[in-house]
This record gives structure tokens, sequence and C-alpha cells, in this order.
């Protein structure tokens, strides 16, 4: 580096500010991106956990064994149960 005049110096910063700057957009993006995945994942996971709560709220299991099995909370599951009776109460 020392053996470079003061315009290589500079063109090599310009070379090496372009080439930084794009590397870190690149990872800005792949960030983005990845927290999207992500954030579909676990709505995906906790739209399961939902459904088989529904499951076996129909089948009669307890809101305690429900709560145990899939990870949500008993109000969770409670604010599921109501929602199910609505739903059989409009039949």
């Amino acid at each position: 580096m020392s053996n470079l005049t003061k315009e290589e110096f500079e063109a090599y910063q310009k070379v090496y500010h372009k080439e930084y700057d794009h590397n870190a957009m690149v990872d800005g993006i792949f960030e983005e991106f990845a927290d999207e995945i992500n954030a579909k994942v676990v709505s995906s996971v906790q739209d399961r956990e939902r459904e088989m709560a529904r499951n076996m709220l129909a089948e009669g299991d307890s809101v305690e064994k429900i709560s145990r099995i899939t990870k949500l909370s008993e109000r969770e599951v409670l604010k599921l149960k109501k929602e199910l009776e609505k739903t059989e109460e409009a039949k």
C-alpha cells in the first residue's frame, strides 16, 4: 500500500468502499430474508399448535392437557375453546 501514489490509493479506496458497501447491502438483504423466513416458520408452527388444540378440544381433552402438549398457554386454549363453542352454537 505504501508504494501507491495518492491517486492510486484514492482509486483503491473507492473500489474498497464500493465492495464494502455492496457486501453490507447483501448482508442486510440476507438478514431481512432470514428474518422473514423465520417469522413465517414461527407463524406456521403456531397455526399448527392451534389446530392441534382445536382437534383435542373437539375430542374432549382438558385445557391443562392441551396446554401441556401444545405448549399454548391455558389462556390461549380457553380462547380457542370459546371460539369452538360459538361455532357449535351457530350450527
